[in-house]
This record gives structure tokens, sequence and C-alpha cells, in this order.
């Protein structure tokens, strides 16, 4: 990808919004992940931002094709034109300017904001901070990690085990006994 790094952007004014997958074909298509919800939404904001890996800086894309492929996407990114550059780009984040994204509606949040909140569950207990959210295809998982514990909690993102969530007190409650962990 021949695009140069867009000045110094603070990471928390990002939002990551997608993901490149694998190589699709010889000439430089990837299978795209979108984390937006429709999928299509992640083609309505721009300018897309690249990080190839965790702590690099995110790099401007100066445009890209797109279209339909299965239940997915499939795209290309300006610069990129075989299948080796793509497989160079597999796993790196898409991310917008939080600014280039509206605000979400009273009873709707982003995921990256559930990061880091604290889990409760029914019965006043800590479960965790969530680490990460997960998508199975029937529904999101939160993946919680907790001081004493040696793996991830991971509870069903559902209205019947999530009973609140407030992202202004980065508090999440859960209806999940701690003896399920």
């Amino acid at each position: 990808m021949s695009s140069s790094p867009t000045s110094k952007i603070d990471t928390g004014a990002v939002v990551v919004v997608g993901k490149l997958g694998r190589p699709y074909g010889v000439r430089g298509w990837q299978v795209l992940h979108s984390f937006t919800e429709p999928a299509a939404n992640l083609f309505s904001y721009a300018p897309w931002l690249l990080q190839s890996a965790q702590g690099q800086q995110w790099v401007e894309v100066k445009g890209y094709e797109f279209r339909p492929h299965k239940e997915a996407y499939v795209a290309q990114i300006n610069g990129v034109h075989d299948r080796e550059e793509a497989q160079g780009l597999t796993g790196a984040l898409i991310g917008v300017l939080r600014d280039a994204i509206p605000e979400p509606e009273d009873d709707e949040f982003f995921w990256h904001d559930l990061i880091g909140c604290e889990v409760i569950n029914a019965q006043d207990e800590n479960l965790g901070v969530v680490q990460e959210l997960m998508e199975t295809g029937a529904h999101a998982i939160l993946s919680i990690q907790s001081q004493n514990a040696k793996r991830a909690i991971l509870v069903p993102f559902t209205k019947e085990h999530v009973e609140s969530v407030d992202t202004q007190a980065k508090q999440v409650r859960v209806d999940w006994p701690s003896d399920w962990s």
C-alpha cells in the first residue's frame, strides 16, 4: 500500500469499524469483516484508516473498491495490486475518526465503548472487565477477564443475560452467577 501515515492521530479518536481478512483472488482483493450493523454501514464512513498491527500508526486509505460476496463483502484498497500485498494487510484494523460517526441513540452504544467496562452480576459481584466482544453469528459474546481467573468468562450478549449497559459509568450488569465462571 503506497499511502503514507496521516499526521499523528490520537488512538482514542479512532473507532474500529472493521478488519481486513484473507486475500481473495490474485489481484489484491481481500475479505472484509464489518463490525457495523448493518454491515454495509462501513461504507458510509470516510476516510478509512488502517492499522496494520497493534501499536502501529494509523494510515489513511486513499480509496478502495468493494463488492458483495456471499453474505459479506470483499474490498481492494488502492495501492494493493496483488495477493502478496493483500496478505501483508490480513488482520489490519479499519478505523474512522469518531467525529465521522453519528452519536448512538439513547438505547444504543458502540462495542468499543464496552471495552474496559466493569461487569457486575445480579448478586452485585464483580466478575471482571470486558476485554473484547466476539460475534458468533447467533449473537455476540462478552469476554470478561477476572483478576483471579486463569481464563476469560464468556457471557452471551443477549437480553436474557445483559441487564443494562452504562458506558458513562463504564459498567455492564449481567444475570450471570459467579460460579458459572
